[in-house]
C-alpha cells in the first residue's frame, strides 16, 4: 500500500512537472509575439493573436483544449468538427486541420502541447468566425454592388465561454444560419458528394436542337445523366415502340422529354422538352461543379442578418422572382426584370416604405448622360414623344428642349434633370414600391410587358420590373382598405398619389444561383452576373487573416 502512495506521488509529481513546462511554454510563447515576434505555433501562423494573446493571459496561461498532456473532451469535439467542416462548404486547411491531424498522429513532446492549444484556440476564432458571418468579405470582392448584413457577436467571450463550460458544439451550432433554406443547402451538398461523375467524362455538343421522336447519338449520356440526377428514374425514357437495338437507345422518346421537362424546370429553362443550347450547357454541369455552386451560395447565407422579418418579401435576382415569405410560407410569386451584366441590381435589405401611383420618372443622371443623351441628339422630338421635360439644375421651371443646342451638350457638362410624366409611356408604368436606398434602386411597373415571357430577364437598368404591380399593391395595401376598384380609380385620375404603408415591409434583394424549395427540389440559375467563380476561388484561397 505505501509502495502504491509512493507511485502516485511521484506520478503526480512527474505530470506538475510537465504541466508546468506547458504553461511555461505557453506564457513564453504569449510574450515572445508581444516582444513583436511573428505569431506563430509550430510554424504555423496563428491569425487571431490579439484575441489568443488576452485569452490566455486572463487565464493565467491555463491550458483550453488540454488536461495534462491529454487532449480534453472539449479538444475532441473541436478536431472532429473541424475534420467535418467541408459540410458546412469551408476550408478544413484554414484552421490547421493538417497540423491538427499531424500532432494527432505522434505522440508530441510536452514543449508542443502548448503549442497544439493554441493553434485550436486559433482554430476555434477562425471557424466560429466564418460560421456567423462567412469567410469572404462580400465588399472587397464584389464592392458597391453587394450589401452585406453580416453577423457579429463577442468572439473573445464566446471563446472564455466555450473553455469554462466545454461545450463546442452547441457553441458552434449557435452561429450557423438558422434558416432552412441553408440546411437544406447542406444536406443537398452532402448528396451531391455522393454522386458519379463519370457520366460526365466529355461534354456533349451544343448542337443540333434535338426534339422528342428523333434520334442522336447524345441521347445515351443525356439519359445517364438525368438518371444521376433523378430527374430520370430508372426504366423511365429508353422505352420505344419496337425491340430493343443499338438504333432504339439512340431514340429521343416522349417519356425521356417528360424528365427533360423535370430537368428544365429546376434550372429555369423554359420546360418545353426541346434540348437546344441551354438545356444542353445545364447537362453538361457536372454534380461536381454543381456542389461548387451549393457551396458559393450557403456563403450567401452567411452574409444574411440573423432575422430576415416574419413577413418579408424576397427578390432572388438570378431566379428572376419575387417572393412574399410570411411565417416560413410563400405567399406570394412573381416573375421580374433586373439590370443587365453592365447595370447589374445591387444587393442590400431595406423597407418598403410607400407606394407611389401614377409616378413620374426621373431619369437617373447616368443613364440621362450615357443612354438618353445620344437619343435626343439624333432626334430633338424625343423628349416631347415620350413626355419628358427637361429641368436645369434642381429648377422648378421646364425648360423647351428645341431651344438647347443639343450637339454642345456632353457628359461632362450635361446641366439637365431629365423629369418623364405619369402616363402609359412612363418607364415605371402605373405604380412603383418605394424604400429609398442610396442605389436609388426600386420596385416598379414597366410597359414593357412582352419582356416577361422570356426565361431570363436582364434588361432593366438596374431597378425591379415587376410582371404584375396592381396585384402586387393589392397585396400589401388590403389591411389599409384599398381593394383593386380603388388602386384602379386612383390610376385612372392620372395624378401622382402616394400611399404609405402603415407597417413597412423588410425587402431583401438577393443573389440565389443554388436553392432547395419546400418540396425538396434542388435547382440551379445561371451565373447571370458571373458571380460565383470568384467567390468559389476566393473561398478556396489558404487564409491569410482574419478581422474581428
Amino acid at each position: 500500500m505505501k509502495h502504491i502512495q509512493i507511485c502516485i506521488l511521484l506520478l503526480s509529481g512527474f505530470l506538475f512537472t510537465n504541466i508546468s513546462v506547458a504553461n511555461d511554454q505557453l506564457r513564453q510563447t504569449i510574450e515572445n509575439w508581444s516582444s513583436g515576434y511573428p505569431a506563430v505555433a509550430l510554424n504555423e501562423a496563428v491569425l487571431n493573436k490579439d484575441i489568443i494573446n488576452n485569452f490566455y493571459i486572463n487565464r493565467q496561461f491555463e491550458f483550453a483544449w488540454f488536461t495534462a498532456n491529454t487532449l480534453s473532451a472539449q479538444g475532441r469535439v473541436l478536431v472532429s468538427s473541424i475534420a467535418g467542416i467541408a459540410k458546412e462548404g469551408l476550408l478544413p486547411l484554414d484552421y490547421h486541420s493538417a497540423k491538427i491531424q499531424t500532432l494527432l498522429n505522434t505522440d508530441p513532446p510536452t514543449q508542443d502541447v502548448a503549442a497544439f492549444d493554441i493553434l485550436l484556440s486559433d482554430a476555434f476564432l477562425s471557424l466560429a468566425s466564418h460560421l456567423q458571418a462567412g469567410k469572404v468579405d462580400p465588399l472587397a470582392l464584389i464592392s458597391t454592388e453587394w450589401e452585406a448584413n453580416r453577423r457579429h457577436s463577442n468572439l473573445p467571450a464566446l471563446l472564455q465561454r466555450v473553455a469554462d463550460s466545454g461545450d463546442v458544439a452547441t457553441a458552434l451550432d449557435s452561429l450557423r444560419p438558422k434558416q432552412s433554406r441553408y440546411y437544406r443547402l447542406k444536406i443537398a451538398l452532402a448528396k451531391l458528394s455522393a454522386l458519379s461523375n463519370l457520366a460526365w467524362q466529355r461534354p456533349l455538343a451544343e448542337a443540333p436542337v434535338l426534339k422528342p421522336n428523333t434520334s442522336d447519338n447524345r441521347i445515351p449520356a443525356i439519359t445517364e445523366r438525368l438518371k444521376v440526377w433523378g430527374d430520370l428514374h430508372s426504366g423511365r425514357g429508353l422505352e420505344s415502340d419496337g425491340p430493343a437495338d443499338d438504333e432504339s437507345t439512340l431514340m429521343y422518346t416522349p417519356a425521356l422529354a417528360e424528365a427533360v421537362k423535370v430537368f428544365q424546370r429546376r434550372h429555369g429553362l423554359e420546360a418545353d422538352g426541346i434540348i437546344g443550347r441551354e438545356t444542353i450547357k445545364a447537362i453538361n454541369i457536372s454534380p461536381e461543379e454543381r456542389a461548387k455552386q451549393i457551396i458559393v451560395n450557403m456563403e450567401r447565407w452567411r452574409w444574411l442578418a440573423a432575422d430576415l422579418g416574419d413577413k418579408h418579401l424576397l427578390v432572388n435576382i438570378a431566379a428572376f422572382e419575387l417572393k412574399i415569405i410570411d411565417n416560413n410560407e410563400t405567399v406570394f410569386v412573381k416573375p421580374v426584370v433586373v439590370g443587365r451584366n453592365y447595370r447589374k441590381t445591387p444587393v442590400f435589405s431595406n423597407k418598403i416604405r410607400y407606394l407611389v401611383l401614377n409616378p413620374t420618372w426621373t431619369v437617373p443622371y447616368k443613364l440621362a448622360v450615357q443612354d438618353k443623351l445620344p437619343d435626343i441628339q439624333k432626334d430633338p422630338g424625343y423628349l416631347n414623344r415620350l413626355g419628358i421635360r427637361v429641368f436645369r439644375g434642381d429648377s422648378a421651371v421646364a425648360i423647351d428642349p428645341y431651344t438647347i443646342h443639343w450637339n454642345e451638350i456632353t457628359t461632362r457638362n450635361f446641366p439637365f434633370r431629365l423629369v418623364q410624366g405619369p402616363g402609359p409611356q412612363n418607364a415605371l408604368g402605373q405604380v412603383k414600391f418605394m424604400f429609398p436606398n442610396p442605389h436609388d434602386v426600386y420596385l416598379h411597373d414597366t410597359p414593357s410587358r412582352e419582356l416577361f415571357k422570356k426565361a431570363e430577364r436582364a434588361f432593366s437598368s438596374g431597378c425591379i420590373r415587376v410582371s404584375d404591380p396592381l396585384e402586387l399593391a393589392e397585396f400589401l395595401l388590403r389591411d389599409q382598405g384599398w381593394d383593386k376598384e380603388r388602386i384602379a380609380a386612383s390610376i385612372a385620375k392620372g395624378v401622382t398619389e402616394t400611399v404609405s404603408l402603415k407597417t413597412p415591409l423588410p425587402i431583401h434583394i438577393e443573389y440565389w444561383t443554388a436553392w432547395v424549395d419546400r418540396q425538396g427540389v434542388l435547382n440551379f440559375r445561371n451565373d447571370i452576373y458571373e458571380r460565383d467563380q470568384p467567390l468559389w476561388q476566393a473561398l478556396n484561397k489558404p487564409l491569410i487573416r482574419i478581422e474581428h
